[in-house]
């Protein structure tokens, strides 16, 4: 996230705001520069990485201006960068990604909190594919970055009509658990190993039972939100007491129980929807008659 974009544009040599103090304002900028470098090693990755001179302007421009960068800020991550800086031009102040990085834009926290925030954000990223991440203080961007690039992927979304944007705020809990894939497959062996032997079909229904029960629901309830009987619910809960044991009375142990339920269930259907994805077909692009002479 590069490239600079604001309401008023920074200000170039010669720019008569320039004038009169371009030494003082190059080395508070290369001692603001520094400081940051110093307080946070990535921030120094990062304008290895990127076009450094891009940002020090930015900051530059901050200084000059008097304009407090913001408290927060959320990355957007795009699935393409079609007409991306159309998008930085309709968001107002953001950063965006260079032509060689993965298609993305740094704004203001602000810019999607609450229903109204949300609500423009959507109708600018209409019929996009995007995921917004979690707002975080400047120096830990990447954070936010890396967070709405992981939703992306998830997603596993495409630019059109049915495309839509989502929020790292909506999926924290499904986030964490599936940050480390490698750790959530052990969970996952390990707790949920007296299930092993079972076929796709019973064990599905019993995993079933046995999550919403572990969310606090009774007999009643949990037959209610799976559409079966009462009874039915109590013969599975007694199936999977003989299997688990003391375990589904151990407090730390039904936690990681349903952990490893729930990750079972998040890479699942982020499976379903990659698979999906890669079957999509392409859309063709229709060749253009060549005129007759």
């Amino acid at each position: 996230m590069s490239t600079a974009r604001n309401a008023s544009p920074l200000a170039q040599p010669g720019d008569p705001r320039a004038d009169g103090g371009d030494e003082q304002l190059a080395a508070l900028t290369e001692l603001v520069v520094h400081s940051l470098c110093e307080r946070n090693p990535g921030f120094r990755e990062f304008l290895e990485r990127n076009d450094g001179a891009q940002v020090t302007r930015l900051i530059a421009d901050v200084l000059r201006t008097g304009r407090p960068l913001p408290a927060t800020v959320r990355a957007v991550r795009l699935a393409t960068a079609t007409d991306l800086h159309l998008v930085a031009a309709a968001l107002g102040d953001c950063l965006v990604s260079l032509p060689d990085e993965a298609p993305g834009l740094l704004i203001p926290g602000a810019l999607a909190e609450g229903e109204e925030g949300r609500a423009r954000l959507k109708g600018i990223l209409r019929h996009r594919a995007a995921a917004v991440g979690h707002a975080v203080p400047p120096q830990d961007a990447a954070a936010s970055v890396r967070a709405a690039s992981r939703l992306l992927d998830l997603a596993a979304r495409c630019d059109g009509p049915a495309a839509g944007v989502a929020f790292v705020d909506d999926h924290l809990s499904s986030l964490l658990l599936l940050q480390d894939e490698s750790l959530t497959r052990t969970l996952i062996a390990r707790r949920l190993r007296p299930l092993a032997g079972l076929s796709p079909e019973r064990c599905a229904r019993l995993e079933a039972t046995l999550l919403a029960w572990l969310g606090g629901m009774g007999a009643p309830e949990v037959a209610k939100a799976l559409s079966i009987h009462p009874q039915t619910v109590r013969y599975r809960m007694r199936q999977l007491e003989k299997l688990f044991g003391a375990r589904l009375r151990d407090p730390r142990t039904r936690f990681e129980i349903e952990l490893a339920l729930r990750g079972r269930r998040l890479m699942a259907g982020a499976h379903r929807r990659r698979t999906a994805a890669s079957r999509r077909p392409r859309p063709s692009r229709l060749r253009q008659p060549v005129p007759r002479p």
